[in-house]
């Protein structure tokens, strides 16, 4: 190391995405049985863009980012299994080792600990995998959030198996695209929906078997078909939602991008035995076994674009939700300091 600060984007004094500065920071340490990467790269997540938002400007300095590949710069203490410059991709989840051992408030990079849009961040060594052999650097810091997300919404809480009718509405988010290939990866059918053509043509090139116009869903002949819906829209989708899933089938919601109310009949529930459940990032053991399924079928996370750090305020402060195909990511890395 030649230096003992670092870029990184904060959100700092001001309330909401007003507050978003590049600003130096001093290096962290890694400590006993920790990892000091430097961060390449890193993808935004719309978690980055709920923290900025919702945060006041009282609060001490936070650098954001829970997303991140890079290299392995210093060995804290007793750790092992690592050598420097050894290329690694983050979970992004902090002190959540099995899949239910649930949380009460699950922690991420980025959260209270320092995140990693940044030139370094020191991390458990725990948390740090090899980048699997297939994926681009980029693609590696786009992966480890939404990855996760979508695995534990499938599998552990949707009950996923294979043959069954999966719906993604609002296709065209990173979590969205890695939901739709990981289920068709263990032989699920997946129909997507998009106010977009352009989305749904892309869907349709990734494999779903139907992509359609999200005003059309009740028209496409779909009602009580569904096994599991996966949802991360919120208060526009999860009631219509409702209406394609069989008897008996189940709806997992994990966002609420277009708001977190909606209104409900307890009867559409109850006379169908829907299941309503709930889902947020995911665990150590989910993160190992996502990895396991994008190594073993080589799934890639969608990327929109690539940015560099310095443009980071400027991108959050203009992102539309919904607007982007995939995951932005912003490309960090400064070779000359480690």
């Amino acid at each position: 190391m030649t230096s003992s600060t670092m870029r990184a984007l904060v959100h700092a004094d001001v309330p909401g995405l007003d507050g978003l500065q590049l600003a130096e920071a001093p290096v962290p340490t890694a400590g006993p049985g920790e990892l000091l990467i430097a961060v390449d790269y890193a993808g935004l997540n719309r978690h980055e863009l709920f923290t900025a938002r919702r945060r006041t400007g009282t609060e001490p300095p936070q650098i954001l980012g829970a997303d991140a590949a890079g290299r392995v710069a210093v060995l804290g203490e007793g750790t092992t299994g690592f050598t420097v410059g050894d290329r690694v991709l983050l979970d992004p989840t902090l002190n959540w080792p099995r899949r239910d051992a649930i949380p009460a408030h699950p922690d991420i990079l980025g959260g209270r600990a320092p995140g990693t849009f940044a030139e370094f961040v020191a991390v458990p060594a725990a948390n740090a995998y090899p980048v699997p052999k297939h994926l681009t650097p980029a693609e590696a810091g786009a992966l480890g959030l939404a990855g996760v997300t979508a695995y534990r919404a499938l599998f552990s809480v949707g009950e996923l198996q294979a043959g069954e009718h999966v719906l993604v509405p609002g296709i065209g988010s990173g979590v969205g695209l890695l939901a739709l290939d990981l289920a068709r990866s263990v032989g699920a059918e997946v129909t997507v929906t998009s106010r977009s053509s352009e989305k749904l043509d892309f869907a349709r090139s990734r494999g779903a078997a139907r992509a359609v116009l999200s005003d059309q869903l009740h028209d496409a002949g779909l009602d009580g078909s569904i096994d599991l819906v996966v949802d991360t829209v919120g208060a526009a989708s999860v009631p219509g939602a409702l209406r394609t899933l069989r008897p008996g089938g189940r709806l997992v919601t994990l966002g609420a991008t277009t708001g977190p109310d909606i209104k409900l009949s307890l009867r559409d529930l109850f006379f169908r035995q829907i299941s309503l459940r709930g889902t947020s990032v995911g665990s150590a053991e989910e993160f190992r076994a996502m990895l396991g399924l994008v190594t073993a079928h080589l799934l890639r996370p969608v990327i929109d674009a690539v940015h560099p750090l310095t443009d980071a305020p400027d991108i959050m402060r203009a992102a539309i939700d919904g607007a982007s195909l995939g995951k932005t990511v912003f490309h960090i890395s400064v070779e000359s300091q480690t």
